[in-house]
């Protein structure tokens, strides 16, 4: 009876920590989630970046176009009053302020020549910035969807191996069970049954009593002297 109940725990113990690993794995599966989802955000953020960045490059543009057209308009319209004008030295300052004028859209020129080289350089350096960014989102979504099926899969393992899990008991003396659930739920949740190499306990690593070493070779589940797993002598079994 003895060595049935020790294969009956053995292949217990195998199925329950077979289900605490697939629970553990389905636990950190959010956050990996999560992680995709962020770095999806970062990634299309900074392609964003890139766009406003050539946007604002083309609103200089415009501004510095905005503005020589008004100060063309304004010389212009200087221009016209100017036959009006008697005195002279109201002729000489319009004519100076027209020479303002036209120093201004020199320099608005000036500007919008640079600002077509910084756009140009935007344009390719996003267009290569997207075209990355965009593989690396197509990426991220089949790792997201992979994940996400892997996750079902996982549920639906654990659903199966808990439904699995009430026949797994039978047969078990109740007081081995209930010592092995108490272990198995313990704070440290570590493996109840362990084996006890030349004498020394598998969970706490110290030295077991002479009459627990004779037990367990003779086949039986006994506990550990000191951190009251439970033992077993593989070679028991063979």
């Amino acid at each position: 009876m003895e060595g049935s109940a020790l294969l009956k725990l053995l292949k217990l113990q195998e199925a329950d920590m077979r289900l605490r690993d697939m629970e553990t794995r389905l636990a950190t599966l959010p956050k990996e989630l999560d992680n995709i989802i962020a770095k999806r955000d970062k990634t299309a953020a900074s392609t964003a970046a890139a766009v406003a960045a050539y946007k604002a490059i083309k609103a200089r543009i415009k501004q510095e176009e905005e503005l020589i057209a008004e100060l063309e308009a304004a010389n212009e319209k200087m221009l016209q009053q100017s036959v009006l004008v008697k005195k002279n030295n109201e002729y000489q300052a319009m004519l100076n302020a027209i020479e303002m004028n036209k120093k201004k859209i020199g320099e608005a020129e000036e500007r919008i020549l640079i600002a077509t080289d910084e756009l140009e350089q935007s344009r390719q350096a996003g267009m290569k910035l997207k075209q990355l960014n965009d593989a690396e989102i197509r990426n991220l979504k089949i790792e997201f969807d992979e994940l996400c099926s892997f996750s079902k899969t996982v549920k639906e393992e654990i659903a199966k191996a808990k439904a699995a899990r009430p026949a797994l008991l039978t047969d078990i003396p109740a007081p081995l069970l209930s010592a092995y659930e108490a272990l198995r739920n313990g704070k440290d949740r570590s493996i109840p049954l362990v084996t006890a190499d030349n004498e020394v306990c598998g969970h706490c690593r110290l030295k077991i009593t002479p009459q627990t070493a004779t037990a367990i070779k003779r086949g039986e589940i006994a506990y550990c002297d000191n951190c009251q797993h439970l033992l077993y002598d593989p070679e028991a079994l063979m």
